[in-house]
């Protein structure tokens, strides 16, 4: 009889046990989907509503190679900004690209899937995204943000084209996913393909864009790459 009172009283400590940490990780805003607190992100939003939930991951039927992921693994750095000004770090993020949403990998056959319903931006790695809803369509897409200011705002959109293979068993090629991307410029609710290159940026700045172009050849910066347009065109400005 003593020995089963013992029991129930060290199952009762370590379920407090378990409540101490949890809550203590979720006040210091931070949580890995990988030890149990699915719970306290889902009542992580405002007034406890919830972003996101876990779901079973369902292989297609035809093998496909390559990545429908957009990062080349699940560890990686996530901030998640909340419309109620708190603060969500994540240390296993990936985006998806078929699905538009963010995951968190619990294991092989399951991930825990983010969405946007509370939350402003998303950060991973120091690289921001957005979601941005397109009147049109009535739908949401998630956009990649290079640059956002007060007249114009660049954005990226990511997508996944499929790469036919062959059937032929002595070819041995399999269908593959190849990652793709559209650069948007966003001029208030206006949202139109911009074409990646240095005049087309010039010429958004008109009578200062000698001035950029200064700026951009002072600090060695590319007109074609991500972080160094990024750069280039907030500290400008």
């Amino acid at each position: 009889m003593k020995m089963k009172t013992n029991i129930k009283f060290l199952l009762a400590a370590l379920v407090v046990l378990a409540s101490v940490e949890a809550t203590a990780q979720l006040r210091q805003s931070t949580v890995n989907a990988n030890n149990n607190n699915l719970a306290a992100l889902a009542t992580f939003g405002p007034d406890g509503a919830n972003i996101g939930a876990s779901s079973t991951i369902f292989n297609p039927p035809k093998a496909i190679t390559g990545s429908y992921h957009l990062f080349e693994s699940f560890n990686n750095s996530g901030i998640f900004f909340t419309n109620n000004n708190k603060q969500l770090f994540i240390r296993n993020i990936n985006y998806n690209i078929i699905t538009g949403l963010f995951e968190s990998e619990i294991d092989d056959q399951t991930v825990f899937t983010f969405n946007f319903d509370n939350v402003d931006k998303v950060a991973v790695n120091g690289r921001e995204f957005v979601s941005i809803l397109q009147p049109a369509t009535g739908k949401t897409f998630v956009y990649e943000v290079i640059y956002q200011g007060e007249d114009f705002s660049l954005l990226k959109q990511h997508y996944l084209r499929i790469k036919t293979g062959s059937d032929n068993p002595m070819a041995a090629r399999p269908d593959k996913y190849v990652q793709k991307s559209d650069y948007i410029l966003k001029k208030g609710k206006k949202m139109t393909k911009f074409k990646l290159k240095k005049s087309n940026i010039l010429s958004l700045y008109g009578n200062k864009a000698k001035e950029l172009e200064a700026f951009a050849k002072e600090n060695k910066l590319s007109f074609k790459d991500d972080a160094d347009l990024k750069r280039m065109l907030s500290n400008f400005n």
